[in-house]
């Protein structure tokens, strides 16, 4: 009875404490999970700033929003539930499709339901809208189904990132989604710097700190559990991790400090400015080379454009040419690389707000002009089709930014409507033009330049002061000496086509006769010729710069109707104060006088020189357009670009599997080189004290805890897998024995070590497997000597000082030895001294 009222008190003691730990153990479980929800969305909410310039508009927030919070609710209840991992990855794609459509593609849902094509274009974005993203021009907002890439990769990130930092050992690695998902907005996003380096920073910083907070944790929740009581919080975690934080943002602020201060020279490459665009303009003809036929009979009264809301003067751009080759200008460069031949989708709008300028509100009604390029106004902020064809030209419709040009691949037609929101840009006087100074654009050079141009500038800018002021000089000798004629009609003969030997002949002629095709170009020319980036615009305009009276006029309600006698070309140059500056270098239409009345003029031309022109004018519809004689590469076997398309993508893919498997690979060729090292041991003693040591370190990856002050008897005491018994007794056989070990001892002792380290995969999973070949555990052993060899070190005797060098056994006294234990012949303690005990 005695007994049983003395147990009664130490078992209600053992039930309290059982309970207390309970609870403690779910407070450490509340609090980690609380935590680490609450660092991975912070991860995940710095990491989506990178996703801000790729769609600028509320609808990612909510996107965003509704990923984290039904991925953290997924995450948490398999966590709870205790649900593998293909359990959650199902539940995932079902809450995709279940939020998915009002979250990324909200055109497509009824209210917060999906629906059936919603469906369709949620699940095709997964796969096909990486790719419709870098093709589109920034930002994109909610177009279409844009927004799916985001809002697959951050709610995968979130399921992720939360069950790893709720389950795994290693909470901090749930940071590392977050990482995955600020790479995919680098990759899709700008090619500007914009956001991406501070934010780099910034998560690297927050990664940085959690890693190491959640290291300090762990060592002190280890030492508590070690010694048995609590440690101070402030010095075990708070101290060390405020350090290692207040290191980290230290060099935070330098590393943004320096990239503010000297950022790259050039813009990054990512899959945007890599990636194919959906139009090349080389594809098309010149507009220009077109030029002529506007003014054809039957064409120069037709009414091509209706504008309304359109500026007095105003101009209707139809396409900006950057790139001269002596036989056309064009657009997009010799190669296609020109910022000009970069045209890309616009969904929302178009930033101009670096644009001084005034807002314009333009409709534009398509009656007989054709072709792929589209009549815009100014700087183009926002375009809306409408009409039957409104879906069509909508998905068709690109846009280049450096030059202003817009496209319809496939093409106008006389149902395309549309609503332009512009700005036109502030132009300075003629007085102002004067004191310009050359700008800084970057346009393809000029080839094929006749002699002439610069001969022409020479002899008209020759008295003029600053670079403006010869600019002004050079286009108003243009407008002075020059005549118009489209060479139709009754009109003068006049060539057309901008080609070199066509500007030769106009500036050497003693009449200057052609129209605003040759002008423009001739004036662009002269413009390089002077240091001033230049390029040609071609477009509408009431009376066509001529100067002449017009059928185009202005209705009532504000609308002008362009006919084909409107059309036109002018120069833009680009000059250090105002940007891009357009300039009218035609003459006003007037009487052209005789050749015989005039004086020689003041250039020079060489003797040889083009032919005279042709007597016979021929219809200009007989003319074909310029063409260039450059020699056409051979065109490559479909298989072969396919080849070389992906080849870069599959080497960029190895590169990063091979960068992300290099650190375990280095694990386990450690791991080889330690085992190849203990194999061939100098001696049979060595080598059987290696084998142990192998299987021992075995134990440990496989999370086996083997105390460092146990015996090798202990060592296996409860230890998975056979033979480890066996081992242990052979390893202390050979260690403590009275004679030297045999080399077929130690071979024995291999194979048997061999054998139980096979015994000990038997039942495993793959993934437990490939967690014991790279685990650290083994490897972060403390180097510390082997407990035989502390036991002798105790019972051996001191050597003497005089000729202490070897003994007369030929052996080491000097801690020389071969193996881990005495000696042969010494005295051996009892197995307990195998640990170091008396």
């Amino acid at each position: 009875m005695s007994a049983a009222t003395e147990d009664a008190p130490r078992l209600r003691t053992r039930r309290t404490d059982r309970r207390g730990d309970r609870r403690a153990e779910r407070r450490r479980g509340a609090l980690r999970t609380a935590g680490g929800t609450l660092a991975t969305w912070l991860v995940l909410a710095v990491a989506s700033t990178a996703w801000w310039p790729v769609h600028r508009d509320a609808s990612m927030v909510t996107a965003g929003v509704t990923a984290v919070l039904a991925g953290t609710a997924l995450a948490l209840a398999g966590a709870l539930a205790r649900l593998p991992a293909a359990v959650v990855g199902a539940l995932t794609v079902a809450v995709f499709a279940l939020t998915g459509v009002p979250a990324a593609v909200p055109d497509r849902a009824v209210g917060i339901l999906p629906t059936g094509a919603g469906l369709v274009d949620l699940f095709a974005g997964v796969a096909l809208d990486w790719k419709r993203l870098v093709t589109v021009s920034l930002p994109v907002g909610s177009y279409e189904s844009l927004l799916v890439p985001y809002f697959v990769t951050t709610l995968v990130a979130t399921v992720v990132g939360v069950s790893v930092a709720t389950r795994a050992s290693r909470p901090e690695l749930a940071s590392i989604p977050g990482l995955v998902l600020f790479a995919a907005a680098v990759v899709v996003g700008p090619s500007r710097l914009d956001v991406a380096l501070a934010t780099a920073v910034v998560l690297g910083g927050i990664a940085l700190v959690w890693a190491l907070t959640a290291r300090h944790v762990r060592r002190a929740v280890s030492v508590a559990t070690t010694v048995g009581a609590r440690v101070p919080v402030w010095r075990s975690v708070l101290r060390p991790a405020l350090v290692g934080t207040g290191t980290i943002v230290a060099a935070a602020v330098v590393a943004t400090g320096l990239g503010l201060v000297a950022p790259p020279s050039v813009g990054r490459t990512v899959a945007r400015t890599d990636v194919v665009k959906p139009f090349d303009p080389r594809d098309e003809l010149s507009p220009l080379s077109a030029f002529r036929s506007y003014e054809e009979p039957g064409q120069a009264d037709a009414a091509h454009l209706r504008v309304t809301g359109l500026p007095q003067g105003g101009f209707v751009r139809i396409a900006t040419l950057d790139t001269y080759d002596g036989v056309v200008y064009r657009v997009g460069g010799d190669d296609g690389a020109s910022a000009s031949g970069t045209f890309e989708r616009v969904p929302t709008s178009v930033d101009v707000r670096g644009v001084r300028g005034t807002d314009l509100d333009v409709t534009v009604a398509v009656e007989g002009y054709r072709g792929v390029w589209l009549p815009t106004v100014g700087d183009l902020e926002t375009v809306t089709f409408r009409g039957s064809d409104a879906d069509r030209d909508r998905g068709a419709f690109s846009y280049n930014r450096t030059t202003g040009t817009a496209v319809v691949v496939g093409g106008v037609d006389a149902d395309t409507r549309y609503d332009l929101r512009a700005v036109l840009p502030d132009q300075p006087t003629d007085d102002q033009l004067a004191s310009a100074r050359p700008g800084t654009a970057t346009v393809p050079s000029p080839t094929g330049v006749p002699d002439a141009v610069r001969e022409r500038v020479e002899a008209t800018s020759a008295d003029g002061g600053s670079d403006g002021a010869r600019l002004v000089a050079a286009i108003e000798s243009l407008k002075r000496t020059g005549y118009v004629s489209h060479g139709v009609g009754d009109d003068r003969a006049s060539r057309s086509g901008h080609g070199a030997d066509r500007i030769e002949e106009l500036l050497t002629a003693p009449v200057m006769i052609g129209d605003q095709e040759q002008y423009a170009v001739a004036a662009a020319l002269m413009a390089r010729q002077l240091g001033f980036p230049s390029r040609v615009v071609m477009g509408f305009t009431a009376g066509g710069d001529s100067g002449a009276a017009t059928s185009s006029g202005t209705g009532t309600d504000g609308t002008t109707t362009f006919r084909g006698s409107d059309v036109t070309a002018r120069v833009e140059v680009d000059t250090e104060q105002w940007g891009w500056v357009m300039v009218d270098p035609n003459p006003v239409v007037r009487d052209i006088p005789d050749e015989q009345d005039q004086t020689p003029q003041p250039v020079t031309r060489p003797e040889t020189v083009v032919p005279p022109p042709p007597v016979e004018q021929q219809d200009q519809d007989q003319h074909a357009p310029p063409q260039s004689d450059r020699d056409t590469p051979p065109v490559q076997p479909l298989w072969l670009q396919i080849l070389l398309a992906a080849l870069p993508w599959v080497l960029a893919t190895l590169g990063f599997v091979a960068l992300v498997l290099l650190p375990f690979a280095v694990v386990v060729l450690c791991k080889r080189l330690r085992r190849r090292r203990r194999r061939r041991g100098p001696t049979p003693r060595a080598r059987v004290v290696g084998a142990w040591d192998e299987y021992r370190d075995a134990l440990v990856d496989r999370g086996h805890d083997v105390v460092m002050a146990a015996t090798r008897r202990e060592a296996v005491a409860g230890a998975p897998g056979e033979g480890g018994i066996g081992l242990a007794a052979l390893a202390d056989r050979s260690v403590f024995g009275p004679g030297e070990v045999e080399p077929g001892t130690a071979d024995r002792m291999w194979s048997a070590t061999d054998e139980a380290i096979t015994s000990l995969r038997a039942g495993r999973t793959r993934r437990e497997r490939w967690r014991a070949a790279v685990s650290l555990r083994s490897l972060r052993r403390p180097a510390v000597r082997r407990h035989g060899a502390r036991a002798a070190d105790r019972l051996r005797p001191e050597a003497p000082e005089a000729g202490a060098g070897l003994g007369g056994d030929g052996q080491d006294r000097r801690g020389g030895r071969d193996y881990d234990g005495p000696k042969a012949g010494e005295r051996r303690g009892r197995p307990s001294e195998d640990r170091g005990e008396p």
